[in-house]
């Protein structure tokens, strides 16, 4: 007879995605985005010329940009969390985001 042809265990979309979402990634992202918004915050208070300003703003959006991503990614992708920990992620990155681009 016949036998069946041997076909590997299928992983969900949610399953793959969730591994490329690790934890480590997530906090690199944090860092990274904390990193480059102290160091736009810090160029934009020391320089004085309008191109150090424009570089300190950019280096700053992308920080916040960084943060506000990697606290979505947490609260969206990772269904092993706590319900309320991702909660206070959307809340995180949602307050952060509206404080940091329409108030500062």
């Amino acid at each position: 007879m016949y036998q069946p042809a041997y076909q590997p265990p299928q992983r969900s979309a949610g399953d793959m995605i969730k591994s490329m979402v690790s934890d480590t990634i997530l906090a690199i992202a944090v860092v990274i985005g904390l990193l480059l918004a102290m160091v736009g915050s810090w160029l934009i208070g020391l320089m004085d010329t309008q191109g150090g300003v424009h570089a300190g703003q950019v280096l700053r959006s992308l920080g916040v940009t960084a943060l506000v991503l990697g606290g979505l990614m947490a609260a969206l992708l990772r269904h092993d969390m706590d319900k309320y920990i991702r909660a206070a992620l959307v809340l995180f990155a949602t307050v952060f985001g509206v404080l940091a681009f329409w108030f500062f």
